[in-house]
């Protein structure tokens, strides 16, 4: 059964262009699974308005504006695992949609020491914009596909589909990949133990917490008592297509076993 989700089309005055690409992307809509994937920091695109941000093309092929092999995987994820996914339509250096409105990071003026020109100085206005044209409607987009799948039944999962660099501030980051997660245990665990059994070197909430902040998991699953947890895979085992097909491969495998469980499939809050 096909299930009605959000389309989206740019208000009248938007600064959107029609060149632009809409600020989400919904893939199998109609997907069997009650697992819904997204991805936050999917796209490198800036729209067309901000020329940009002032920055020189490199930054765009760099972890400050996207999560590399994110996308990629999330694709291939949502066909293996017949899921639903939302993938965000813009760079995080545009508006994060991983962060609340407001936030320190939300538009970053600075991101790995980078300068970002056209963050600096913002009318309220020109938030405004990046906020109900861009954040909103991916949210929304999230918001309802978690209802449709939740009407459906029974109970859906979230899983967070990020990236994170080998090395901060010359610091290589031992872990291949990290497990993110707040209250629930229901996921991550079992991922953990699987992932560690296949060698990996895991992080729990490495190498960043979601105790801190995990705003789209957060939002639309722990503040409901639904299963979820964010994986964080280090960029250089998914910078090419073999990478990627690998990692796939694994959380296909791996994924398919865990979401056997039928205790993931109820409202429960911790």
């Amino acid at each position: 059964m096909d299930l009605k989700v959000t389309q989206y089309s740019a208000p009248l005055g938007s600064f959107l262009g029609p060149d632009d690409p809409a600020p989400f992307e919904i893939l199998n809509p109609g997907g069997s699974s009650q697992l819904l994937l997204t991805c936050d920091h999917a796209s490198r695109a800036v729209p067309r308005s901000l020329g940009q941000l002032g920055l020189a093309p490199e930054h765009f092929d760099r972890h400050i504006a996207y999560d590399i092999g994110a996308e990629a995987i999330t694709r291939i994820l949502s066909d293996t695992l017949d899921a639903q996914s939302i993938l965000a339509g813009f760079s995080r250096l545009v508006i994060d949609v991983n962060r609340p409105r407001g936030h320190p990071q939300s538009v970053p003026e600075i991101s790995d020491r980078i300068q970002i020109p056209g963050n600096r100085k913002l009318r309220k206005v020109d938030l405004d914009h990046r906020v109900n044209e861009l954040f909103d409607p991916y949210h929304q987009a999230i918001a309802d596909s978690m209802l449709n799948l939740l009407n459906r039944g029974p109970a859906p999962v979230l899983f967070s589909i990020h990236s994170f660099t080998p090395h901060f501030k010359n610091q290589k980051r031992p872990w291949d990949v990290g497990i993110l997660w707040k209250n629930d245990p229901r996921l991550p665990y079992p991922l953990m133990e699987k992932l560690a059994q296949r060698g990996f070197c895991v992080g729990n909430n490495k190498p960043y917490s979601a105790l801190d902040l995990a705003y789209t998991i957060d939002t639309h699953a722990g503040a409901l008592g639904l299963t979820n947890c964010v994986i964080e895979i280090r960029q250089d085992l998914v910078s090419d297509q073999l990478g990627v097909e690998r990692w796939a491969k694994i959380l296909t495998e791996d994924l398919s076993e865990i979401l056997k469980d039928v205790t993931l499939y109820k409202v429960h809050e911790y």
